[in-house]
Parts: C-alpha cells; sequence; structure tokens
C-alpha cells in the first residue's frame, strides 16, 4: 500500500509541473531532477520545519553537476513540491516504476517513442546476462530507460553509448546518476555520419550489445555505401533503420547482442536477405524470440527480439507471441512470465513454446520464432514446395549502369488477364541489362500472383514468343511440367484456391506475400487429374467474355 500511494504521489507531482512547462520533456527533466536531490540528499526531509529555498535548492543542484537545471526555471511553489515528496518512499523500483507509467502507458504525454517498455527491458537485460565489470554498448540509448533494468541485474557495470537527441541524452544523464551507475561514456553524436568508437583499424569491441533502435528515424544510405561497417553487407533498405544500427552493433560486438527488430526483417526477400544469411553462414544467431503482438504503444509492427552470439551452431526460436506470454492492459498487451521465457533461454532447450533448429537450415524467408514452432506441429502434404514448385519475386531489370539496347515486355498486373491464358502485354522496353534480362525470362504457362494486396490477383500465362520478364510487383510460380502449372491455375480460380491463397496474403504482417508461406500451400490430393481438365471450359468462357468486352466497347464508341 505505501509503495502505492508514492506512486501515486509521484505522478500527481508530475501533473502538478505540467502546469509550468510547455515541453513535456521538460517536465520530464524536471522531476527527475527532483527525483535525483530527494534521493541523494533528502531536500523535503518529514517533519522539517525549515523549509527548502530556491538558494539550497541552487546549492544542492550545483553539488550533482547538472548543466542547464530545469526546475530552476519554473516559478512553482516548493512548499506544493513538499507536500508531494514527503509522503514518497523512493527506491529504484518505484522511480522505473514511475518511469514506464509516465512514458509508456500514459501514451498521452507522447513520449513513447522514445523510451521501451519496462518488461521488454527486463527481458533484454536477462537475455543479456551481465557480469561483473563487463562492457555494456547501446547505440542509441535515447532516455536511458533500460538503465533501470541494468543496474538492477548487475550493480558493476562499464556503459558505453551514442545518441543523437541531445534533450533525451540528458534525461539519460539522469537515470545514470539516480541508478548510481559511476562508470558511463555517453556521446550525443551521428553513429552513422561519425561514430565514436569506430578508427581506421575496426571498431572498439564491447562485451555486450543491446538495441532498441528508432523505427521513425530517416536513415540516408548513400553515404554509406563505401563506409567499412556496411561493404560486406551490400545495400541497406532506407525503409527499414533497425538495420542499420544492427550492421553497425556488429563491429562492436565480442560476446552477446540483443536487439529489437521488426518482424518483416525476419521475413522479407530481398535487401534483408543478404544480412539473415551473412548471420546465419557466420553462425551469429542464438535465439530469436517473438514477441506478443500490440505491445508497443501506437505500433502496428509485429517485433522479435534477436540474440546474436559467435560460433551458434543452432538457433533456439522461442516463440512469446503465444497467448501464455500476455495479457490484456488497457488498449495494449503487456508481457508475463518473463521468468519462463528466460528460463527456456538459460537452459536451451525445446518444449511447447521453443524449437532448436540447426543453422544451416535457416536460410529460409521466413526466420520468425512462430513460424518454426508452428511448423513442426503439423507438417503440411502435398504443397508446392514439395510438388516441384518454385516461386520467385519479379525483378527491376533496367534503369541501371549497366543497360544496353534489347527489346522486352516488362510484365506487370495490369497484363494479367481476369480469365484464361495472359498473351499480350502492354509495357514494352528498349532498353535493360541483358544478363538480368535472361536470368528472370519467363517462359510459357508461368504463373503470376500479385506481391501485395488482401485480395490475390492470378494470371497464368500461354505460349510466349516475346522476352518477358515480370516487374517487382509479381511473384511467379513455376514448374517444369505444364499440366502442373495449369492445374494449379485451375485449382486458384476455384473458390477453395482462392479462400486458401486469400488466406496467405491477409496473415502477412506487411501486406506483401511471403514466398516461403506460399510454397507451404497444400493442393488436394490428385489435384492435377481434378483440376487440368477445367480449363477448357476456362477458355470456353474467356472466349465468351472476350466477345463481350468487344461488343460492350462498340456500344461505348457508338454513343
Amino acid at each position: 500500500m505505501v509503495q502505492i500511494d508514492s506512486l501515486k504521489k509521484l505522478i500527481d507531482c508530475f501533473e502538478y509541473l505540467k502546469r509550468y512547462y510547455t515541453d513535456i520533456l521538460d517536465v520530464l527533466q524536471a522531476i527527475l531532477e527532483l527525483i535525483l536531490l530527494q534521493k541523494k540528499y533528502k531536500i523535503f526531509y518529514p517533519g522539517d520545519k525549515k523549509e527548502i529555498t530556491r538558494e539550497n535548492l541552487e546549492y544542492f543542484i550545483k553539488r550533482l553537476g547538472i548543466e542547464k537545471s530545469l526546475i530552476l526555471q519554473a516559478s512553482f511553489k516548493l512548499s506544493k513540491l513538499e507536500k508531494f515528496f514527503n509522503q514518497i518512499n523512493l527506491d529504484l523500483h518505484l522511480i522505473e516504476e514511475f518511469f514506464y507509467i509516465i512514458t509508456q502507458q500514459k501514451t498521452s504525454n507522447k513520449l513513447y517513442g522514445y523510451s521501451t517498455p519496462l518488461q521488454i527491458n527486463h527481458l533484454l537485460s536477462g537475455l543479456l546476462d551481465v557480469q561483473e565489470n563487463e562492457t555494456i554498448y547501446n547505440p542509441c540509448y535515447g532516455m536511458g530507460s533500460i538503465f533501470f533494468s541494468l543496474v538492477q541485474v548487475q550493480k558493476n557495470i562499464r556503459l558505453y553509448g551514442e545518441e543523437l537527441d541531445y534533450r533525451l541524452s540528458s534525461i539519460a544523464f539522469l537515470i545514470l546518476k539516480i541508478c548510481d551507475i559511476s562508470t558511463a561514456t555517453l556521446y550525443v553524436n551521428d553513429l552513422l555520419k561519425s561514430p565514436k568508437f569506430i578508427k581506421k583499424d575496426g571498431g572498439r569491441l564491447f562485451d555486450k550489445v543491446l538495441c532498441n533502435p528508432p523505427l521513425y528515424a530517416h536513415v540516408g544510405i548513400e553515404f554509406l555505401k563505401n563506409d567499412q561497417r556496411f561493404t560486406h553487407i551490400g545495400a541497406i533498405a532506407k525503409h527499414y533503420p533497425e538495420l542499420a544500427f544492427l550492421i553497425h552493433s556488429l563491429s562492436h560486438l565480442k560476446k552477446r547482442g540483443v536487439f529489437i527488430v521488426r518482424n518483416q526483417v525476419l521475413q522479407k526477400n530481398s535487401l534483408e536477405a543478404k544480412l539473415r544469411e551473412k548471420l546465419c553462414s557466420e553462425k551469429m544467431i542464438k535465439a530469436i524470440i517473438e514477441l506478443p503482438k500490440n505491445i508497443f504503444p501506437h505500433q502496428n509492427n509485429d517485433f522479435s527480439i534477436l540474440v546474436i552470439e559467435p560460433n551458434s551452431k543452432e538457433v533456439l526460436h522461442i516463440n512469446a507471441a503465444h497467448q501464455f506470454f500476455y495479457k490484456k492492459e488497457g488498449k495494449y498487451n503487456h508481457l508475463i512470465h518473463l521468468e519462463e521465457i528466460l528460463k527456456i533461454f538459460r537452459e536451451h532447450k525445446e518444449g511447447e513454446f521453443s524449437k532448436i533448429t540447426p543453422l544451416e537450415k535457416n536460410y529460409s524467408g521466413d526466420l520468425r520464432a512462430s513460424y518454426f514452432v508452428s511448423k513442426e506441429e503439423k507438417p503440411k502434404k502435398n504443397t508446392l514446395g514439395q510438388l516441384g514448385f518454385m516461386a520467385m519475386r519479379g525483378q527491376r531489370v533496367y534503369g541501371g549502369k549497366n543497360d544496353e539496347e534489347v527489346t522486352f515486355f516488362d510484365v506487370g498486373i495490369a497484363d494479367f488477364k481476369s480469365l484464361g491464358f495472359s498473351e499480350e502485354f502492354e509495357n514494352l522496353k528498349k532498353m535493360g541489362d541483358k544478363n538480368k534480362i535472361e536470368k528472370y525470362r519467363l517462359r510459357s504457362y508461368d504463373l503470376l500472383l500479385s506481391l501485395r494486396g488482401m485480395v490475390p490477383k492470378v494470371a497464368i500465362l500461354g505460349e510466349i514468343k516475346e522476352v518477358c520478364v515480370a516487374n517487382a510487383g509479381v511473384v511467379v510460380l513455376r514448374h517444369e511440367d505444364i499440366r502442373k502449372n495449369i492445374a494449379l491455375y485451375c485449382f486458384l480460380f476455384s473458390l477453395k484456391g482462392e479462400q486458401r491463397l486469400k488466406k496467405i496474403y491477409q496473415e502477412s504482417s506487411d501486406g506483401v506475400l511471403n514466398i516461403n508461406h506460399l510454397l507451404d500451400l497444400a493442393l488436394p490430393k490428385n489435384y492435377e487429374i481434378l483440376y487440368y481438365k477445367k480449363m477448357q471450359n476456362i477458355l470456353q468462357l474467356s472466349k465468351e467474355m472476350d466477345k463481350i468486352e468487344k461488343e460492350i466497347l462498340a456500344l461505348k464508341r457508338g454513343l
């Protein structure tokens, strides 16, 4: 009860301070200054007849070494603050809970983008397994909310970090002092342009690395192409800033790193694949922990924790997105049973929520834990992949430095015929990369699917004599046996096939068709016999539709 009352008084004090500041970050910094002063010097003492003055306040602030103090800039009543703090029993758990409520639960303060939920910080700290006197590096420490959790796991730590926003850094420095962390080297700088711990001979190595990257940060990529940190990876996806922070962090990693990433990074099949393949081939992934949905305020993405550790021979997938690990708390979900997650991780064991997979089997387009754990439970039979179908994304094969004169059709969704064989194409190109065109050239009777969309679009090519390449908005399905291609088209045309395909699109977290999930599409037994003959009915309907469309066009012209 005492702790609850103290928490309420601290929140009330925060609300009182709001009257005197126009910026919510200033309010947060001001109350942290007061908390630090009370924790260090007990400036508000129950029963003290002598009230504190502004002169005394200034004296204690100087002793703390706080530059540009904000509590000296407002004209609030010290007697009012005294009433609040006289009833508050301060300890680190209470301060951390207060910080979590103000920055995460009370979303109206709009501070949720600068910190991490308390339960996630506890999980990250537990996974990091910090030992005494180890060095810990955080490439974007933000407000420093993780410091609360780290110091409760291990008091004797050495912190290093970089942060772009000096205002967030000011709050982080106060939290350092509140946590009594004496050994810390935190910079305010742009780590992508001017990293503090990167030299010509490489990056300084730290025992442990942790990172919850700013997802809304604009990451320019042109200037990074020749940077030693990124050249071995190749292109960086500008829409996924966590990749830039993750790759940068690898230059500093010695023992173990924990990183929060969006699930799209673990699923997509383009630029992100280069990093995934590198991490797998160099045996760097120790564990992937999928988090519950809707756990970060105002985030539409799903997230996972990536645990990186050199010389990892196998990956432990933990599906913490299972309903066992969360409960509803207001609008959002709240992570629970942290100790169970940490126990599975520490014991490195398989169970109801976990699966161990050798790294050489992880060159998949989907590394999410739920994919691996669930796939082992009920393996599907007669899937596209098992039947020998290949799937690939269309490519942009023109507009680069290797372009030369060549004629080909760039095939897109606009070329999909709604019924029957697609044999006429509109987008004729006369320049392109010949090597790429030859590599990605379409074949007769290939199936084409839209890459995006809640309602799938499907087409099948007829006998094509022109050179055609599917563009980047298309997925190509191909089997060497033409009959199987035609039978598959007829199945996907049916209501049953349409519903199964639609479900794959709807399950995608970012609206992009997942190729691995597509190849897991199960077909009816003897589907070829059942559906191949239906093509004749489709072609007959196609002729009738063509005739009707011509009549409609003629009618329009005559009006």
